[in-house]
């Protein structure tokens, strides 16, 4: 990806993300917000962060599992610190954490970028597919809720208006430029797909392994767990149940899909708008969701700033 792209493509990002955080926070008053830091009760909010330790620990194993399918012998060490900095990054650059991480790849183990990638794609299915799931299983358990809520926040005012055509023109001239791209350069990029290619299908059976399942599944209850011990750390959201954790989990997983920086602004706005229906008032869901985020925002830049030295050094010996 040029410079120039990645410039335009963070500044468009940050600029979503500071209007959606106007947008959310418009008619909070900040001042009873902030008085609010007075009351929690924060040993909650470090076990949550202590907790997130493992959710980074289980990716970066989980990531070298796929890796060994492309026969790489990695460390979990490595593909830990790995993760870590790329999602460290991620929050400066959005979108841009799995190239990132190949890039780290390459130059700490020697593998190609192109196989690596394919590693990424498979593991990002993966997790779509995980979340399709659980969104599903949410569903079951909460149908009426899950109904009023996109009755109230997603099937509003969808018209065919000449805006909405105009976009979706827009969408299918850009990706005709793509296929014209690519189909142009096709030989440029032949060899590049066909190690991609390796790589993403090399995991076919990495699906059937019990520590890929297991792991995954871990990670999900952590990342359950990250929100949900958050409730008792103040008192409106404390009387909190197990179903309004999966509410969180499922909001907070969609608002970071977003292509904003961190998931800003869209992430705080779904936690808080799903806390309403479980009789907590927006002010006091969006004060949650800002504990949440933050404190996992701080989490991650830590430990980023700590995994960016290991992997400096690592880089620096290799090329003596």
């Amino acid at each position: 990806m040029k410079k120039q792209n990645i410039i335009i493509n963070t500044f468009l990002s940050l600029a979503l993300g500071c209007f959606l955080i106007y947008i959310v926070f418009d008619k909070i008053d900040l001042k009873s917000f902030y008085a609010k830091l007075s009351e929690i009760n924060y040993s909650w909010i470090y076990f949550s962060m202590f907790i997130s330790i493992f959710e980074h620990v289980l990716r970066g194993y989980r990531w070298n599992l796929l890796m060994r399918t492309s026969k790489t012998n990695l460390s979990t060490y490595v593909t830990t610190n790995v993760m870590i900095v790329s999602y460290f990054f991620a929050l400066f650059i959005p979108r841009f954490n799995d190239f990132i991480r190949c890039y780290l790849i390459s130059k700490t183990n020697n593998i190609k970028v192109s196989t690596s990638l394919g590693t990424v794609v498979s593991e990002r299915i993966f997790d779509l597919i995980s979340l399709l799931l659980i969104l599903l299983i949410f569903i079951v358990l909460e149908f009426e809720l899950f109904y009023s809520f996109l009755k109230e926040y997603v099937f509003i005012n969808i018209t065919l208006n000449p805006t909405n055509i105009l976009i979706l023109l827009s969408a299918l001239i850009l990706v005709f430029i793509l296929i014209r791209y690519f189909s142009k350069n096709s030989k440029m990029f032949s060899e590049k797909f066909e190690e991609f290619k390796a790589g993403f299908f090399s995991v076919g059976n990495i699906y059937k392994n019990k520590a890929f399942i297991v792991s995954t599944v871990l990670l999900w209850v952590i990342y359950f767990l990250m929100g949900y011990v958050i409730f008792f750390s103040f008192n409106e959201t404390s009387s909190l149940g197990i179903n309004a954790g999966f509410a969180v989990l499922i909001a907070g997983s969609i608002g970071m899909i977003v292509p904003v920086n961190a998931g800003i602004g869209a992430y705080h706005f779904l936690v808080a708008s799903i806390l309403i229906s479980y009789n907590i008032n927006y002010e006091s869901g969006l004060f949650f969701a800002t504990l949440l985020h933050t404190s996992q925002i701080i989490c991650l830049a830590i430990l980023g700033i700590f995994s960016s030295i290991i992997l400096f050094l690592k880089i620096r010996s290799n090329e003596k």
